[in-house]
């Protein structure tokens, strides 16, 4: 048996990584169920931080509003219908009609989910992407981070407490400054088994080919 921990990092506003990590949830499955010895390895997915917005915004914008900061309308146009598209095949129901913020708080309920181990991470991790991109609910909003961690299995108290205390903003804050100096220019980006780097959406097949990889060179 060997174990293969792939770390993403990404940002919980990012509808790409939403996306990417479908695409990598098929290639785990497909690894367990067709290399030989597969279904007897662990794979371990642990999410790390990354903040598009290197500043956080001061207040929440429609998702079309921000967007259209930085594409023309026709460009904006494209770029949903892309998502749409892709996000189809993967199994998301983008929807853009919602508000969009800071992730300061997503990111400090995935670091309190880690401690807990990263199936539970994972699970955080999801339906923060779900609550943002497929219901249109705010995860920059305290309120939608307790629902999305009593969810997926928290206390409500615990979170709370968690997020009023602060604890962890400093280490996210130097893990997300860690993963630019290191190279990370855009997300998410794939780490898996230490060795192999995959930045974007990246096809299923060429993580499938990297998880081999680390087996055969383990």
């Amino acid at each position: 048996m060997v174990l293969i921990k792939i770390e993403i990092i990404s940002d919980a506003i990012c509808p790409w990584c939403y996306i990417g990590y479908r695409n990598l949830q098929k290639a785990i499955s497909l690894y367990q169920k067709t290399y030989p010895g597969g279904s007897n390895d662990t794979i371990e997915v642990w999410w790390k931080p990354y903040f598009i917005d290197q500043e956080p915004p001061k207040e929440s914008i429609l998702i079309q509003d921000r967007m259209l900061r930085r594409m023309d309308p026709k460009m904006v146009a494209a770029a949903q219908t892309r998502l749409k598209r892709v996000g189809a095949d993967a199994g998301i129901r983008f929807k853009f009609g919602g508000y969009i913020g800071s992730s300061r708080l997503a990111h400090q309920l995935l670091y309190m989910a880690a401690r807990e181990g990263s199936e539970l991470q994972c699970r955080v991790s999801e339906l923060l992407f779900h609550y943002q991109f497929e219901e249109e609910a705010d995860i920059s909003q305290l309120d939608t981070v307790i629902a999305v961690g009593v969810q997926a299995g928290l206390r409500e108290d615990d979170i709370r407490e968690w997020l009023a205390s602060g604890v962890g903003v400093a280490e996210i804050e130097a893990e997300a400054k860690k993963a630019r100096a290191d190279g990370a220019t855009g997300v998410p980006h794939f780490a898996i088994g230490g060795k192999y780097h995959m930045e974007g959406a990246v096809d299923m097949s060429e993580l499938f080919e990297a998880f081999v990889a680390v087996r055969e060179g383990q």
